[in-house]
């Protein structure tokens, strides 16, 4: 049975130690601040990023051509391989289409399937690692891709930001948009349902909208069993306070910790906090 390989784009926002540890590979977005490009998650680290940003600097983000998914298509499968590519939300961006016309480019010499996780950083992330793991227990292509299908359904992103001013510039605000106007005080918190960013409510400071992030959990799981990640922009503070709440009042088998790259990064702001989750 031939080998199956697992892309993402850089938006799964995995670490290094990760893409290594796992054998997966991903294809960069790119991230414009004023007149420099940088690829994510090769060129600038999110700390580089977010010291920019936070000196007034804008970003920009722009997706891959289908050329640059071809190439890595047609290196992973050289060899004989499938590959699975598991993409960003075809909501937020057009890396789903420049990845499914890549498969259309070489489909005559390899089997690739593009998959639109509905989803954003780390829930991509956690769809690679899943699928990774299930191959490793000898899961073919079609089983692999069947898990992957199946936590789409299950995943779940609730996040705080800030302001929503990094979303309405991007255009990726969604059905948040009836956020804006908050008070300077008030933080946004947000979800994202169907590949789309949602309003879930206002709470009044980052020490209550932590709490309630914490509280959306559990009121969504009780006490199943989860695997999640913590993330944050800016502000790992945050993510520590959130961690420890995590670990007090949820059952979770795993939790992750990671940053929220730059290109999702330029879209929800340096204050950004969340949590990235699904059930067993």
């Amino acid at each position: 049975m031939p080998p199956v390989k697992i892309v993402t784009d850089s938006t799964a926002d995995l670490p290094e130690e990760l893409y290594q540890r796992f054998g997966i590979s991903r294809v960069p977005l790119k991230v414009l601040i004023e007149s420099q490009i940088y690829r994510d998650g090769i060129d600038i680290t999110p700390d580089e990023f977010y010291t920019q940003l936070r000196q007034g600097k804008l970003a920009s983000t722009s997706q891959p051509a289908p050329g640059e998914f071809a190439s890595m298509f047609e290196e992973l499968t050289k060899d004989g391989s499938s590959a699975l590519c598991l993409t960003l939300s075809s909501q937020f961006s057009g890396t789903c289409q420049s990845a499914r016309l890549a498969a259309n480019m070489i489909k005559e010499k390899a089997r690739v399937d593009v998959i639109d996780t509905r989803s954003a950083t780390w829930g991509v992330g956690l769809m690679a690692i899943a699928a990774c793991r299930a191959l490793s227990q000898g899961k073919n292509h079609d089983e692999v891709k069947e898990l992957v299908d199946s936590l789409i359904l299950k995943m779940r992103i609730s996040f705080l930001v800030d302001s929503l001013d990094y979303l309405e510039r991007g255009g990726r605000i969604g059905k948040a948009q009836a956020f804006l106007g908050s008070l300077l005080s008030v933080k946004p918190l947000l979800s994202v349902k169907d590949g789309i960013v949602c309003p879930t409510q206002k709470v009044r400071g980052k020490n209550k909208g932590l709490e309630r992030l914490v509280e959306i959990v559990e009121q969504e799981v009780g006490e199943a069993p989860i695997i999640c990640a913590i993330l944050a922009g800016a502000d790992p503070e945050a993510r520590d306070i959130l961690h420890q709440k995590a670990k007090e009042r949820l059952n979770c088998q795993e939790i992750w910790l990671g940053d929220v790259g730059p290109v999702i990064g330029s879209h929800v702001g340096p204050g950004a906090c969340g949590i990235i989750y699904y059930s067993l």
